[in-house]
């Protein structure tokens, strides 16, 4: 059988949210023979299994923060409900993407013992959700788990109804809508969320 004599991240990516949708471990092989690219291409491009892992991470992160980071830079509630709101439109029109962040486990993607280059890079894309966040949560006078729980958290338990292959209903939008209404007019107490 020949070999891919050229490919793309994105359809290794995608590949690889689909079968890791299905069952929670892959070797090389099986990435070779899904996406037809010949181990030696996958082991030069990504230098390990844990490494093509975590670069797919990577990916999902990227693409799901250029979307949601320049939301989060305007202010108040309206600001935060748009934001949950395109976390759904993320979910349906970006599956792959939205499988490996909401679907498939962190600690499957991101292991330790990973090239120092790279877990720079997974922290440097945790850092950039994370401060974001936080930056907002502080100009809305809230702290940033509720900010989190109502932006992230509630549509992303959504995601991980309907993906890999379901589309969220359209009628979730006005759930979302209100439920992340109702969070931020309720939110939880510093000293709340460090007893829980």
């Amino acid at each position: 059988m020949g070999r891919k004599p050229g490919f793309t991240d994105e359809q290794v990516f995608v590949w690889l949210s689909e079968h890791l949708a299905q069952a929670p471990g892959v070797t090389v092989q099986q990435v070779s023979k899904g996406t037809g690219v010949s181990v030696g291409s996958l082991y030069h491009r990504y230098g390990s299994m844990e490494g093509l892992l975590a670069e797919a991470w990577i990916w999902a992160q990227d693409h799901f923060s250029r979307l949601i980071v320049p939301l989060l830079k305007a202010d108040g509630e309206r600001a935060a409900t748009r934001a949950a709101l395109e976390v759904l439109n993320f979910v349906n029109a970006n599956k792959a993407a939205a499988t490996l962040l909401f679907l498939v486990p962190e600690r499957y993607l991101v292991r330790p013992g990973l090239d120092l280059s790279i877990m720079d890079r997974v922290a440097e894309a945790r850092d950039l959700l994370a401060s974001s966040i936080s930056d907002f949560a502080s100009r809305i006078n809230h702290i940033a788990e509720t900010v989190e729980l109502a932006v992230l958290q509630l549509p992303a338990s959504l995601a991980e109804k309907y993906l890999p292959h379901g589309t969220i209903p359209a009628q979730a939008e006005l759930y979302v809508r209100k439920t992340c209404r109702m969070i931020l007019s309720n939110p939880l107490e510093i000293e709340e969320v460090e007893h829980a």
